[in-house]
């Protein structure tokens, strides 16, 4: 039988249009009433916070988070520990704890989008120590502006603040000693607990209808086992391929609509799996070109390049030496080598561990105590080397001994009948 009479037959258009309507109005109607909840409790509080705040203090508060240059953390630290802060703030905590509020705090209009945080009822990582800079969004802005003007409270809607994620917020006017609006009070709701509240009252409504709904569960289990069995193993199917595996789909007993899909999907597989590995087969032919041709070209080396200036800062030179005439694996080592010079002359953590990323007992490092003037070789070649501009006599230089140069301020070394100058100065290029 075709899916389309199928569909005809058992599928019950009405009764999915009524639930679903019905599961759209109940759960407006919970989210509005739950977010009137939340406005007054935030209004309450605000208010409520505002009013218990002793001006005084405030504006002492307000007095030294304003001072020129700005508190660091110890300052605003040691001030957060006085009587002033403590007398009120710890009141604002038992608040956020009660009525299990996210954010409760007083705030300072400092600029055109910008605020500074007096009081913060909140402890841990997420409080804001007096004098803390943030910017709020324009639509906030323009509502704290306007409880300094007429003392009304604010209430926001629920609005994305960059540091502090989804908020509703409440701010009501902070007076100070002159009798003028001197900052506002905060109560904050993360956008999640209004979620939380919601999906609970959801639950509760839930089961209330349940028999209401039982109609349709017995409706959508029938269109379950005559309808979307079919389509499901097609999908699982089709998954299966996209996902890469491309084994041939299974075969069931389906209506002849799913049936034929199902062979598209197989010959579909077959193709695929004749493409993949055509590609596998010209990916892998093209990788070897590439790597040849980097091998050959990119990285080719001439003999100046047999030495590379691994540290040079005041305490030491450590100059690598490749070991032999330069080939595809020696410029490799050779590249990999300038790489790692790059990496520690930017960053002075790897240049006091230069140590760990060599092997010493293979690989040959001239390193340069600059403060004695004595240089010693690592690895297991001797080589010969020059000292200054001295060409009488060649002297042996092997791994373990340790040579001082004086005056000299370079080196010249002696690599299979090549000679290559080596700067000892500081900075010098090779």
């Amino acid at each position: 039988m075709a899916i389309q009479t199928l569909l005809l037959r058992y599928f019950l258009p009405a009764i999915a249009v009524i639930a679903i309507a019905l599961a759209i109005f109940v759960y407006n109607r919970i989210y509005d009433t739950i977010l009137e909840g939340f406005d007054a409790k935030l209004e309450t509080t605000s208010a409520l916070t505002g009013a218990l705040i002793d001006p005084a203090d405030h504006d002492w508060l307000i007095e030294k988070a304003r001072e020129k240059g700005g508190l660091s953390e110890s300052e605003a630290a040691q001030i957060e520990q006085s009587a002033q802060y403590l007398q009120n703030a710890v009141p604002m905590r038992n608040i956020l704890k009660e009525l299990d509020l996210t954010y409760l705090y007083t705030q300072l209009i400092v600029g055109e989008g910008d605020i500074l945080y007096i009081l913060d009822a909140t402890q841990g990582d997420d409080h804001s120590p007096l004098g803390t800079m943030d910017q709020l969004p324009a639509e906030t802005m323009d509502g704290l502006r306007k409880i300094a003007k007429d003392s009304s409270i604010y209430i926001s809607p629920i609005e994305y603040q960059e540091q502090w994620g989804l908020l509703k917020t409440a701010a009501a006017p902070v007076g100070s000693m002159d009798s003028n609006i001197a900052a506002s009070a905060g109560a904050d709701v993360n956008i999640s607990v209004i979620q939380i509240a919601t999906q609970n009252i959801l639950f509760a409504s839930a089961l209330i209808g349940l028999v209401s709904l039982i109609a349709c569960g017995l409706v959508t289990l029938m269109l379950v086992r005559r309808i979307a069995v079919p389509i499901a193993q097609l999908k699982r199917d089709a998954l299966k391929i996209a996902a890469g595996k491309l084994a041939p789909p299974e075969q069931h007993v389906t209506p002849r609509e799913a049936a034929l899909l199902g062979d598209s999907l197989a010959n579909i597989t077959r193709k695929i799996s004749s493409k993949r590995d055509d590609i596998q087969v010209q990916t892998h032919i093209s990788k070897r070109k590439q790597d040849a041709e980097l091998i050959d070209n990119i990285l080719s080396a001439d003999g100046q390049g047999r030495t590379v200036r691994l540290v040079d800062n005041d305490s030491i030179l450590a100059v690598w030496i490749a070991r032999n005439q330069p080939a595809p694996q020696m410029n490799l080592k050779m590249h990999a080598m300038k790489m790692l010079s790059g990496r520690i002359a930017q960053d002075d953590g790897l240049a006091s561990k230069w140590l760990s990323f060599i092997d010493t007992a293979q690989e040959s490092v001239i390193i340069l105590d600059r403060a004695t003037g004595v240089i010693q070789l690592t690895g297991s070649l001797t080589i010969e080397i020059y000292k200054g501009d001295e060409r009488d006599t060649a002297i042996p230089f092997s791994p373990g001994d340790k040579i001082d140069l004086g005056e000299a301020d370079k080196i010249t070394l002696l690599l299979d009948q090549s000679e290559i100058a080596v700067n000892l100065l500081r900075g010098r290029l090779l």
